[in-house]
């Protein structure tokens, strides 16, 4: 299960949190955060992993700031710029670095 890029954050916890509710015998917190974090596509991964929430609904918390700051353009969608993290800068020298993620 992954989120669908026209899905909001909240609209996305709930169908998870359905599908997870199935589970038999039922997920413990810490089960249920790192099996939602790895749902994610890498730009909120990134974020997410490095988050230190503790609480399922700590982590949708964190989830829908990531949305709200890439809805603002505070945080770059590496995925709508072709998978590139940022796709170059000139460094002392006139050379040009470019980021280019390993497939």
């Amino acid at each position: 299960m992954e989120k669908d890029s026209k899905e909001s954050i909240r609209e996305y916890t709930q169908r998870w949190r359905e599908a997870a509710a199935q589970v038999n015998p039922s997920l413990l917190e810490k089960e249920m955060i790192n099996l939602f974090v790895n749902t994610f596509k890498a730009l909120y991964f990134e974020y997410l992993v490095g988050s230190s929430a503790q609480h399922f609904t700590d982590l949708v918390v964190i989830a829908e700031r990531i949305e709200q700051a890439i809805g603002m353009g505070k945080i770059a969608d590496s995925i709508k710029n072709n998978g590139f993290g940022w796709k170059g800068r000139d460094i002392e020298g006139g050379c040009q670095v470019t980021y280019r993620p390993y497939s």
